[in-house]
């Protein structure tokens, strides 16, 4: 049963990383104050968090490029 628990939070934690590659400034922006709720609530486990740190701080990289090369 734990297994079980653990493998959907995983899942959700990539669901979660691919909508994040795929965000906008402005919806980085709102889903970080949602997120944020879901951190202080303890909804999301440490580990998770770091994981979706991890996406954010990669796609905030990958808009800066997009920027620059378009600029």
């Amino acid at each position: 049963m734990r297994n079980r628990k653990a493998a959907g939070v995983d899942a959700d934690v990539e669901a979660r990383i691919a909508q994040i590659e795929q965000m906008t400034l402005d919806q980085i922006a709102e889903f970080q104050r949602r997120i944020l709720t879901e951190i202080t609530t303890g909804r999301i486990a440490p580990r998770e968090v770091s994981a979706i740190d991890r996406a954010l701080r990669k796609r905030l990289k990958a808009i800066e490029r997009e920027v620059r090369e378009g600029g």
